[in-house]
């Protein structure tokens, strides 16, 4: 390759190549052996370089720059034109129903899903619960239970139709009769005496049922036996007594330190209940099942009814005068 006089640095010679130097055969002295220097020892041509001209080495590589054709130049050398630069937009404002809808978003953590899933799950139980209550009331009877109840709602009416026609009877002979006085005293006669029967100022006997409850443990409330004497009137009871307590309309159980009283007399086990009305009646109607008895034995008692064709009620109750209340003048009204 050759070298231009461009190219030449200026004040230093090439090396002499060893086919140039005097042999030892052209009859020069033998040179001696030249050993090679060591690795990073400068050469002797080397210890005081002369300076070189930097300003002449630049213009050789830009004449030939501009000597080489265009397609030899690298476009990634080439200036690029920039343009003004463009700011970026600003964002778009949000939308208020965007910014609600993001408000709203449910954000659930574990605690709070799994504190939703058990209120789902107890409100499910509770809503069974309430369901299978309100069924549980003649759907759940047995066919021989809604044959006793239907029996039961049958002799009570038949019983409430001769109370009417026996009235309307009574009411006839006392508007036809010819004597009237007579047929007037013997109608409040009969009015005394049931009265006094009802109100517990007189003893009364007819067929009925005998219960008695035998609870050792005292383990039985007032509340159980209410029940029971309301049972009893729903049946067709039209007399009882509890033991020698008569109960009447005002009578009232309550629980106490010792036990139940009774109209303010104390009871103690076992409970004999004395109960004029149909028998058969007043039998189905304390054994239905969730009734006054069934839940008496679950409270851990015992309860037995023997039907009779005679049973005495033979307890009374005193009445007091009323203080404040006197007949009403049907004239007054």
């Amino acid at each position: 390759m050759s070298v231009t006089d461009g190219d030449k640095q200026p004040g230093k010679q090439p090396d002499e190549r060893p086919d140039e130097r005097p042999d030892a055969a052209d009859g020069g002295a033998a040179a001696p052996a030249v050993e090679p220097a060591p690795a990073g020892t400068p050469h002797a041509d080397d210890a005081d370089p002369e300076p070189r001209d930097v300003a002449s080495d630049a213009g050789v590589a830009a004449a030939k720059e501009a000597d080489a054709p265009d397609e030899a130049r690298d476009p990634a050398d080439e200036p690029v034109a920039v343009g003004p630069v463009r700011e970026p937009a600003a964002p778009a404002p949000e939308s208020v129903y965007r910014r609600l809808g993001r408000a709203m978003r449910p954000n659930f953590s574990r605690s709070q899903l799994l504190a939703g899933v058990l209120c789902a799950l107890l409100g499910f139980a509770l809503v069974v619960q309430v369901r299978q209550s309100g069924q549980d009331g003649l759907s759940s009877l047995r066919q021989d239970d809604l044959v006793r109840l239907l029996d039961e709602v049958t002799g009570r009416a038949e019983q409430l139709d001769t109370e009417v026609s026996r009235l309307e009877a009574s009411r006839d002979e006392l508007a036809s009769g010819s004597d009237k006085a007579q047929a007037a005293l013997e109608l409040a006669r009969q009015r005394a005496t049931s009265e006094g029967i009802l109100s517990g100022r007189l003893p009364a006997q007819g067929p009925g049922v005998m219960v008695e409850i035998r609870d050792p443990q005292r383990q039985l409330r007032a509340s159980q036996m209410f029940n029971l004497l309301e049972e009893l009137r729903n049946a067709g009871a039209e007399v009882a007594q509890v033991n020698d307590v008569r109960l009447v309309t005002s009578s009232a159980f309550v629980d106490v330190s010792g036990g139940i009283e009774v109209d303010r007399t104390p009871l103690t086990p076992p409970y004999r209940w004395t109960v004029v009305g149909d028998p058969a009646t007043l039998d189905r109607a304390l054994e239905i099942p969730g009734g006054a008895l069934p839940t008496i034995r679950q409270a851990g008692a015992i309860a037995t009814t023997t039907r009779m064709d005679k049973v005495t009620v033979d307890a009374t109750v005193r009445l007091t005068d009323p203080q404040f209340a006197r007949p009403a003048d049907p004239d007054d009204s």
